[in-house]
């Protein structure tokens, strides 16, 4: 195969972030670009399940897999509330859907080269970016966008966890789901000084994805994992018979240490690896689309790639890491934080939160339904911590 050695745009990685962004280059003023991106596997599998909500139509509303306007929320004790949605909706998309939507028209477009290969180093001069692969040498451009960075999350001076799953798709032979009602959270599972629940998400009478889920600092054998799916779904869901279609796992990085979207002037970090990752929850889908979207219109008029945040706009990365102290310091049970919250507030308002898009005054009462004592003093802390950097 013979490939030019100069682009306008490498992106590095054809997961999530670096798909949405080539998706949404070629659909923009700067479509006459010449972009290759470099990405080592097929993408010919449902290896993850996306679950985010949204209160209008998104850019990847045709592929949505289910979509639903009512959900239950499970506290510690297994009881299971109605949510306040307002406006908003939960949506699934699976990872297949979304690489069969976006992978044929990047493909497709005559500006885009794709290169199956691994990236092994990435560097950048005054002039220029360079990507280096691990068969096919290196190449050029004027801005490289990498979604493959992994950070370290070891510095002592910040809050590090993991949002890992495992998730199984079962099908019973007799209905045994209602379609229309999903579970958004259910903390009522043995939380073993962790934060732990369970996703329960239909997609028929029959057939749904039962996803178990904990906020830690270490994963669980693979033999843990499928025994809390076994008990949730025989003795919680009360199901004998069922057979497992599909499996995923997954470990998202839960951190407020903070995440460079610049690597360098030429070297821009987008999806996780940028810091869309919501570091209190874990919820990667939409702020990454939010992100991309910003970066592609910045992009458009000339603005430079560099995401601004006023200090005001900032107040929510200290919300932000007020959570992630209590959670990683055990100040107080996940399990009663979020049932707390969800109980105190309309879920449209908690969603708008952590979506970074409420008021102060929205902020205060959220932040007025928590344990003051607990989140007060966590708050402090988080306040001089910041000042101190």
């Amino acid at each position: 195969m013979s490939l030019q050695r100069k682009y306008d745009y490498i992106i590095s990685g054809g997961g999530l972030a670096g798909l949405s962004l080539a998706y949404r280059l070629i659909n923009s003023s700067l479509s006459d670009k010449k972009i290759l991106l470099i990405e080592p596997t097929e993408k010919n599998t449902n290896d993850r399940t996306w679950a985010f909500w949204e209160a209008k139509k998104g850019t990847f509303e045709e592929i949505l897999y289910k979509k639903w306007t009512k959900v239950l929320f499970g506290n510690q004790e297994g009881l299971m509330s109605n949510l306040d949605m307002g406006d908003y909706a939960y949506k699934v998309i699976r990872g297949i859907d979304f690489y069969n939507f976006t992978i044929p028209k990047i493909k497709q477009h005559p500006n885009v080269t794709w290169l199956k290969d691994c990236v092994s180093t990435i560097s950048e001069t005054e002039r220029k970016a360079s990507v280096s692969t691990t068969q096919n040498g290196t190449f050029e451009a004027a801005l490289v966008f990498d979604s493959t960075y992994k950070p370290k999350l070891d510095l002592e001076q910040y809050h590090n966890l993991l949002q890992h799953f495992m998730g199984w798709v079962i099908e019973t032979p007799t209905p045994r789901f209602n379609p229309e009602l999903p579970v958004m959270m259910n903390f009522g599972v043995e939380q073993q000084q962790d934060c732990r629940f369970v996703y329960v998400m239909p997609f028929s009478d029959s057939k749904a994805l039962i996803e178990y889920t904990l906020f830690s600092s270490a994963l669980l054998t693979e033999a843990e994992y499928k025994a809390a799916l076994v008990d949730y779904i025989e003795n919680i869901l009360k199901i004998k018979e069922y057979t497992i279609d599909e499996v995923e796992f997954g470990v998202i990085p839960m951190s407020n240490e903070p995440m460079k979207q610049l690597a360098g002037k030429r070297i821009v970090r987008i999806g996780t690896a940028g810091g869309a990752t919501n570091p209190a929850t874990g919820y990667t889908f939409q702020g990454t689309q939010k992100n991309l979207k910003a970066l592609v219109e910045n992009l458009e008029k000339n603005k430079g790639v560099q995401l601004k945040q006023t200090w005001f706009e900032q107040r929510f990365g200290l919300y932000q890491s007020v959570l992630l102290h209590i959670l990683n310091n055990k100040k107080q049970p996940a399990a009663e934080v979020f049932s707390r919250l969800y109980a105190k507030n309309p879920a449209w308002k908690i969603f708008r939160f952590l979506d970074n898009e409420t008021n102060f005054s929205e902020e205060i009462s959220i932040m007025w339904s928590t344990k003051k004592s607990k989140f007060g003093v966590a708050a402090m802390k988080e306040l001089w911590q910041m000042v101190k950097q």
